[in-house]
C-alpha cells in the first residue's frame, strides 16, 4: 500500500506544492515533509480510499505550508524587533542569528565600559592595539592586556551560562 501511494502521488503532489509555494526545491522539501507525515499516520490513510488518500495528502501538505509561512513571518517580526533601527536585515539572518546577537550584547554589557569600548573599538570596528593606544593615551601593550582580560572574562561569562 505505502510505496502504491507514493508511486501515485509523489508527482502530482510536488506539483501541488509547487502551485503553493512558487520554488521546485521548496516544493519537494514540502511533499518530502507530507509523505513523512503519511507514514506516521499509516493506519488511518490504510482505511481510506484512493481519492481520500490524494484529499489527505493534499489537506496536509496545504497545512504544513501554512505552517511555514506563518512561522516565516514570526521570524521576520522577531528579527525586525530585534533588529536596531535603522539597520538593514542581512538577507540570511535567521531569528537563530538574531538572539545569539541578543546574548552577546548581554554578555558585553557585563563587561565594564572601558574593557567593552576597547573590545568594540577592537574587534568590530577594526583599530589595531597601536591605534587604540594613541586614541586613550596607553602603551599598546596596556591595551593588548586590557584586551585579554576583556576575552577572559567573556569567556568566563559566556561559559557560566
Amino acid at each position: 500500500m505505502w510505496s502504491e501511494l507514493y508511486e501515485e502521488q509523489w508527482e502530482r503532489l510536488v506539483r501541488f506544492c509547487f502551485r503553493l509555494c512558487r520554488s521546485q526545491e521548496q516544493a519537494e522539501d514540502l511533499a518530502q515533509e507530507t509523505f513523512l507525515r503519511a507514514m506516521q499516520n499509516q493506519a488511518l490513510l490504510a482505511r481510506l480510499q484512493p481519492r481520500q488518500q490524494k484529499a489527505w495528502l493534499a489537506r496536509c501538505a496545504h497545512n504544513l505550508f501554512c505552517d511555514q509561512t506563518r512561522r516565516a513571518a514570526k521570524e521576520r517580526a522577531l528579527l525586525e524587533e530585534m533588529l536596531p533601527a535603522g539597520q538593514q536585515e542581512e538577507p540570511d539572518l535567521t531569528a537563530a542569528d538574531a538572539l545569539e546577537g541578543v546574548e552577546n550584547a548581554a554578555l558585553m554589557q557585563r563587561l565594564p565600559a572601558e574593557s567593552r569600548t576597547l573590545f568594540v573599538l577592537r574587534y568590530e570596528e577594526g583599530y589595531t592595539a597601536a591605534e587604540l593606544a594613541e586614541m586613550f593615551g596607553l602603551p599598546a601593550s596596556t591595551i593588548r592586556t586590557r584586551l585579554l582580560k576583556a576575552r577572559r572574562q567573556l569567556k568566563d561569562y559566556w561559559t557560566e551560562e
